[in-house]
């Protein structure tokens, strides 16, 4: 891209598309001062203008750095003129954890403006995520050894604390975002935080060059993210329709599934549906178990022969052989 007029309609493209017809009177976004969120906000800023809704603009002082707090008024200050832009700080209170630092700190931004938007009643979160972090975030998983899920990336609508968080810049390199706060003025500041490369984030930018050089643009690593999503819905219908099959018998402490059904299915769709009973039994964990867990399990339970029973993530796996049904409970 190089004509922004094409960044601006891509962009109102995918406005359209992630809020599903929803015409909010307000809507918020989170707003660090960094060249994407201040592109994020001007453009939402014009388009609140011909929609009509008004805009809460949410910076978190983290604390973490000496002028986050000088960086997060001067964002007030830039954006105070702006169209329907109502700009609010919010600050990372209390004692920062000595490691995981970075995840902490995502956790905390998070449900600070989630919190602050539910006592608002506003449903909607705006998010800056665009093309090249999509990019790095398929290399990160890969690294990680991820399945189809992990390997699908940030999906433009998704569901946090009873809000939903929507990323309409996945299409749109950063590049094209630093040139649209260049040719209008925007103004935006630096973290330094994405230079560091104690963090895996800013080495794998550095890579990027090379990367690029052996035909693995961001634009092709997250058009393949996004070809990877359109599998991945495709089998978490088809994991439903067996889960509604093969689920017998449902309570509040678990699942019993036929053993026959699941036994005779492809074992992608049955460790699926063992994901999604973990996921209803235990809907405060954080993190799944991880995915070799999960296929070491799924073994055991369709081939190993003396197999009766296992615990994984806080679920109790049990086998009846006898009447033939799975059940997957609490612990």
């Amino acid at each position: 891209m190089s004509d922004l007029s094409e960044t601006i309609a891509l962009f109102d493209k995918s406005f359209d598309a992630v809020l599903r017809g929803d015409r909010p009177r307000s809507i918020a976004v989170a707003v660090s001062g960094g060249p994407d969120s201040m592109a994020l906000l001007w453009m939402l800023s014009h388009r609140g203008q011909t929609d009509g809704f008004s805009i809460l603009a949410y910076t978190v002082d983290h604390g973490l750095r000496a002028e986050s707090a000088e960086e997060a008024a001067q964002v007030g200050e830039w954006v105070k003129s702006w169209h329907r832009v109502d700009h609010h700080i919010l600050r990372w209170e209390g004692e920062k954890p000595d490691s995981r630092i970075l995840e902490a700190a995502r956790a905390a931004r998070y449900g600070l403006m989630t919190d602050d938007m539910k006592r608002r009643d506003i449903a909607h979160l705006f998010v800056a995520h665009q093309q090249d972090d999509q990019a790095e975030t398929f290399l990160i998983r890969l690294t990680k050894g991820s399945g189809l899920d992990g390997l699908a990336g940030m999906r433009p609508v998704s569901e946090l604390n009873g809000v939903r968080l929507l990323r309409p810049l996945l299409d749109i390199p950063k590049s094209e975002l630093l040139l649209l706060c260049q040719r209008n003025n925007i103004p935006y500041v630096n973290d330094p935080t994405n230079e560091n490369t104690d963090y895996m984030r800013p080495r794998l930018r550095a890579t990027q060059e090379v990367l690029e050089q052996e035909g693995l643009s961001a634009k092709r690593l997250a058009t393949t993210a996004r070809r990877l999503a359109r599998a991945k819905a495709a089998l978490e219908d088809l994991s439903h329709e067996l889960f509604v099959r093969a689920c017998v018998e449902e309570q509040e402490e678990g699942f019993l599934f036929d053993y026959r059904l699941l036994k005779g299915a492809q074992e992608e769709l049955v460790l699926r549906v063992m994901q999604t009973a973990m996921d209803v039994l235990r809907p405060d964990a954080d993190y799944a178990p991880r995915m070799e867990r999960q296929e070491q399990l799924l073994e055991r339970i369709l081939r190993d022969g003396v197999f009766k029973s296992a615990t994984l993530g806080g679920c109790l796996f049990a086998l009846d052989r006898k009447n033939e049904t799975l059940w997957i409970g609490k612990e």
